[in-house]
């Protein structure tokens, strides 16, 4: 089913309506495809003000965040080295970057003197 950012928002807004910038923000970002990292960034607040009746409702949101961005691991020269699904299994914005931080400590043996992990939409299919 294709993400409707209209018809999502509009569900969570009686849920949500104190986080209502949150709400707009995710809404054009997600809209537009753009600063994937903000729409991960909004999806954690919400989660962190949600209920468990809102949490329940913000199934649909993670579940097109998790289809449509993805981690990407460049070297020092801005070059693509690996690219991981999301999974936002953790508790907030800051336990999931250093558990992907941790990841790539400890799982991979790249030798490069920097390594950064970003957020990206997924290419189109």
């Amino acid at each position: 089913m294709p993400f409707d950012p209209d018809l999502v928002i509009k569900q969570l807004c009686p849920l949500f309506a104190r986080q209502a910038d949150e709400l707009i923000d995710l809404h054009e970002h997600a809209r537009k495809r753009v600063l994937p990292g903000r729409c991960v960034q909004c999806y954690f607040r919400l989660q962190g003000a949600a209920n468990p009746q809102a949490k329940s409702a913000l199934v649909p949101l993670r579940s097109w965040l998790e289809a449509n961005i993805e981690v990407v691991a460049k070297g020092s020269q801005n070059q693509v080295l690996e690219t991981v699904p999301l999974s936002l299994e953790a508790a907030d914005l800051e336990g999931y970057c250093r558990g992907m931080m941790t990841q790539f400590r400890e799982d991979r043996a790249y030798r490069l003197p920097q390594l950064t992990l970003e957020f990206q939409y997924k290419a189109a299919a």
